[in-house]
């Protein structure tokens, strides 16, 4: 597998309409941006498909019905938005394939197939940064600013 770029949280910024991905060790979560979901047509539920071989992800739109997939009951597809899921199974696997550190975060940004409608994430290109924590091990807060 090829090395991963590592860069502080700082720099690990991205437009609020780039679809992109982060994946956790921790609790086994994967964070999708809701760019993501209003690049797939705004699903009712969406479902993971991964392939160890290639070491890709891909997210595509399926119905809230669907037992596979899960359902996106609620989600407003706002500009800022974002929505996690607790797929723990799923990640084990990848970090079963893929020699990622568990203490930190990997962001991938989706490549669109248009013609099977599907947001595909390379994990070759994962950017990995550190989990940002305060003092009682959670995200910091934002500083209130004066504008």
């Amino acid at each position: 597998m090829e090395q991963y770029k590592n860069i502080s949280d700082s720099e690990l910024t991205y437009g609020n309409d780039c679809p992109y991905i982060d994946i956790k060790w921790e609790k086994g979560q994967i964070f999708i941006s809701n760019a993501v979901l209003r690049l797939i047509g705004k699903p009712g539920g969406i479902r993971f498909q991964w392939n160890a071989v290639k070491y890709s992800l891909i997210i595509e739109a399926t119905s809230i019905e669907d037992l596979e997939g899960f359902p996106l009951i609620g989600q407003t597809y706002t500009q800022h938005g974002s929505l996690f899921i607790g797929c723990s199974t799923l990640v084990r696997e990848i970090w079963s394939v893929i020699d990622w550190n568990e203490a930190l975060r990997y962001r991938i940004v989706a490549k669109y197939n248009e013609q099977s409608n599907v947001a595909i994430f390379e994990l070759k290109d994962a950017v990995a940064s550190e989990i940002p924590r305060n003092i009682r091990g959670g995200r910091p807060r934002r500083s209130k600013t004066n504008h």
